[in-house]
């Protein structure tokens, strides 16, 4: 998988892009879409009182200019064959330097890792005038 090396700003303006103090382990993957729409999942696993574990993923696109509405279930995470729905933000970006936008934010307690994970952006538009369904990103949480 292609990986996209982030400056300290960009790290700061993702959701999760940096571990807390009490993490157990911390990660990332991003999709390889074949075009200038992908998805950075940043994850982190953190323990708890007596030693609950909680995953916390942070999905954000990675594009061009690019202009969405909120979906309700906009955003699905599959871990170990469990699927998390979440909405998805409205982005509204018209620029034409490439920037990272928060997408969703999913939170699972009592965590038991490793697992493996897919996440998917329902996008289901069109992308410099082609058709876009699904973008998917894979990846395996190491805790």
């Amino acid at each position: 998988m292609d990986s996209i090396k982030l400056n300290d700003n960009e790290l700061n303006a993702v959701s999760g892009g940096r571990s807390s103090a009490n993490a157990v382990a911390s990660g990332s993957f991003v999709s390889n879409s074949g075009t200038s729409l992908n998805l950075l999942v940043n994850w982190s696993v953190t323990s708890g009182s007596a030693g609950q574990k909680t995953l916390r993923v942070s999905v954000s696109a990675t594009s061009y200019a690019l202009v969405t509405v909120e979906l309700p279930y906009g955003v699905t995470m599959t871990l170990n064959g469990v699927a998390y729905s979440s909405r998805s933000r409205a982005i509204d970006y018209r620029g034409k330097a490439q920037v990272t936008n928060p997408l969703a934010d999913f939170s699972v307690p009592n965590f038991r890792g490793p697992a493996t994970v897919s996440v998917a952006y329902h996008f289901n538009g069109t992308l410099s005038g082609q058709p876009v369904g699904d973008i998917i990103a894979y990846g395996t949480i190491t805790a």
